[in-house]
């Protein structure tokens, strides 16, 4: 058995050797052959576009599959759910979430959920790596979630699945980070461009949304694959747009404040969906006592319940947005329908099911926007554009909100409708959603939102908030020099003159509040002053009176903005907003130090985890003039955090890992936190120059 597991391995190995070769062969042939590695990376693109459109078809084919199976019909309207048994309404949402919980919980945990937040934090925070076998997975749960009536969209899905196969084709093909993101793009953009028959959308939602950034060398491939994801799904369906409403137009320019209004309601309806989703995720994870892979059943058997009142909530919503373009449902049923979709999407995805958010929302704000047309109506006469005109500019709104990407909402409405009359109307009411809702959001979109929840924030960019872990409190130094408003500036001369400081803060005398700050550039202003002028001068006259406070919960993040602002090198940390009495002071230099520290991290895990956990205690040259080396503190640090011992500032050395033996004497790593505690017998991976190193070896 033993000689015949070596055979094994040995084959694999060639097989694996063969496979690496092949590799490099092609790619150096089709590089010499097309004119080098941007082709190639345009070829490439092209095939990831020619996947992704499958998948898109071979997703919906799946999910016709599973509705056939749950309920004997495909594409079930209305008056079909109608007909069915009231039970089999109610049960047959939980047996899809039974399924699909067995399948997140137990074979891949990615497939939950409406996948586009994975694919940012992938691209984000993992290079673009995403497994495989998620592809598979996600087409599988999200079809059974939709298939068995589950209230998700089926945009996540794709994209998810798209990004898959974009990371997986890219890792196989030995690409950089840098192009293994791009191919990661071009899977999105593909299973958006298949699914919605928009190429245009598709190729900017992946630079908006899941890129964050737009660049001419990224653009190019994302473009190619929308487009041929494009070409393969119409080649199978043909070229029809996904809704088709009836015609409408935009009849006067009186028509603009109901307009004006829509987008201002699809903002805050918006922000209201983003927190639906979020409240029933917590709610789910925290509240309902059942195993995971439960809680999507009992999810789907809350949606069942809520559909036999209202059975039009079930599925992606695409028939109950045709039924908002008829105009033939009353103002009050639209907008109750909108919440009761909104609810049935956070009771699917909350509770652990699969599928999209982009569909629902879709509904939601065709309902919304048939609901203001409804009322706007009476009031115009022969000034209004009709109900389908109002339904399509509320569902530019409420997605344009929801994913805070206006361009690729304006431009997906066009494409899934076919219908440019409407232009201005649809500008006008996803900008105004956008901006009411990135406002009262602070900026996190329906995908980011999520993220952010998880402690997960994110620059413009897709660029991690390395800062945001890190509150104030632990990073100030408490020693802070105090002058009084009513102090001459001579004495505050002779203060600088003895005190080893860069800034001199000014506080009330009664109550030790802060008022101002003095800093070094304002004391040589007074130096260089006509003789006789800093005997007259007092503090308060040189001190700059509207310096930002930091609080001390606040994170090193938001306090990169003060700094920018008030430009100086140090700003005051106080109690709180009321009280403003003087705790410490935190230097921008330390931020820097923090950051430095974060991105050393970030970019390199694996040799921390594991290449620095192997080192001796002798040091290990790892640049000219630089060494690593394992360091054991000495007692005076036991119980301390590393905050406050400051080896940057005193020995002028980085800890980048902490090595900790714990009561089952084994040897654990730990990366290195401001509020981590030193204890008895841990060792301190250290960088530093070699005096630096050989100055905290001698403590």
């Amino acid at each position: 058995m033993s000689s015949f597991a070596e055979s094994w391995k040995a084959r694999h190995l060639r097989l694996v050797a063969l496979a690496r070769l092949a590799r490099g062969v092609f790619r150096s042939w089709v590089e010499r052959a097309r004119g080098g590695e941007y082709v190639f990376l345009l070829f490439t693109a092209a095939v990831i576009g020619l996947l992704g459109g499958l998948s898109a078809i071979a997703f919906n084919a799946a999910i016709h599959l599973f509705q056939s199976g749950f309920w004997n019909l495909v594409e079930p309207g209305l008056a079909d759910l109608r007909a069915i048994a009231a039970w089999k309404i109610a049960l047959v949402p939980a047996v899809g979430g039974l399924i699909v919980g067995l399948i997140t919980t137990f074979l891949v945990s990615e497939a939950k959920g409406h996948g586009v937040p994975q694919v940012i934090k992938a691209v984000a925070l993992a290079g673009g790596k995403i497994r495989g076998r998620v592809a598979l997975a996600k087409m599988l749960a999200s079809a059974i979630t939709i298939g068995s009536g589950g209230s998700a969209g089926r945009e996540g899905p794709v994209i998810q699945i798209g990004a898959a196969i974009g990371s997986r084709i890219g890792q196989a093909m030995g690409m950089s980070k840098r192009r293994l993101r791009t191919l990661v793009a071009c899977g999105a953009a593909a299973g958006i461009a298949g699914t919605f028959n928009a190429p245009v959308a598709g190729a900017l939602f992946s630079v908006e949304v899941i890129l964050g950034e737009f660049g001419a060398a990224q653009f190019s491939p994302i473009v190619v694959s929308s487009v041929v994801a494009t070409v393969v799904a119409r080649a199978w369906r043909g070229d029809a747009p996904v809704f088709s409403p009836p015609p409408c137009a935009f009849a006067s320019a009186w028509e603009l404040i109901p307009y004006v209004l829509l987008g201002l309601l699809c903002g805050l309806v918006s922000v209201a969906y983003i927190r639906s989703i979020s409240f029933a995720e917590g709610l789910f994870d925290r509240h309902v006592r059942l195993p995971r892979w439960l809680r999507p059943a009992f999810g789907g058997l809350l949606l069942g319940l809520l559909a036999l009142a209202l059975p039009q909530v079930m599925g992606d919503g695409r028939p109950l947005s045709n039924s908002a373009f008829a105009g033939a449902l009353p103002a009050l049923l639209l907008i109750a329908l909108a919440f009761a979709k909104m609810l049935a999407t956070g009771l699917t995805l909350g509770s652990g099911g699969s599928g999209g958010v982009f569909s629902p929302a879709l509904t939601i704000g065709a309902l919304l926007g048939a609901g203001v047309g409804t009322l706007a109506a009476p009031l115009l006469g022969s000034h209004f554009g009709g109900i389908a005109a109002y339904s399509v500019v509320g569902m530019g709104g409420l997605i344009a909100g929801a994913m805070l990407a206006p361009i690729t909402a304006i431009l997906m409405i066009f494409e899934i409708t076919s219908n440019y009359a409407i232009i201005l109307p649809v500008m006008i009411a996803c900008i105004l959603s956008t901006v009411l809702t990135a406002r009262l959001t602070g900026n996190l979109s329906i995908y980011t939102f999520k993220l952010a929840r998880d402690g997960i924030r994110l620059f413009r960019g897709g660029s991690p908030d390395l800062l945001q872990a890190h509150p104030a409190r632990d990073h100030m130094r408490p020693a802070v020099e105090t002058i009084r408003p009513d102090e001459s500036a001579d004495a505050l001369m002779k203060r600088f003159l003895a005190a080893d400081v860069s800034q001199f803060y000014v506080v009330d005398a009664a109550t030790d509040a802060f008022l101002g700050a003095i800093a070094l550039a304002d004391a040589r202003r007074v130096l260089l002053s006509p003789p006789g002028l800093a005997s007259i001068l007092l503090a308060e006259d040189v001190m700059r009176k509207n310096v930002p406070c930091v609080l001390p919960d606040e994170t090193l993040s938001a306090t990169l903005a003060k700094f920018a602002a008030a430009g100086l090198q140090e700003l005051p940390v106080v109690r709180s907003v009321e009280d403003r009495r003087i705790l410490g002071t935190l230097a921008h230099a330390d931020v820097l130090s923090v950051y430095q520290d974060e991105l050393l991290k970030a970019d390199a895990p694996q040799a921390l985890s594991g290449g620095l956990a192997n080192l001796s205690r002798h040091p290990i040259e790892i640049a000219p003039g630089f060494d690593l080396v394992e360091w054991e503190p000495p007692a005076s640090f036991h119980g301390q955090t590393l905050a406050q011992v400051r080896l940057p500032d005193t020995c002028r050395v980085r800890v980048l890992l902490i090595k900790r033996r714990t009561a089952e004497d084994k040897i654990v790593t730990r990366l290195p936190q401001a509020q981590t505690v030193i204890a008895p017998q841990d060792v301190l991976v250290l960088l530093g120059t070699h005096d630096d190193i050989a100055h905290t070896a001698a403590l």
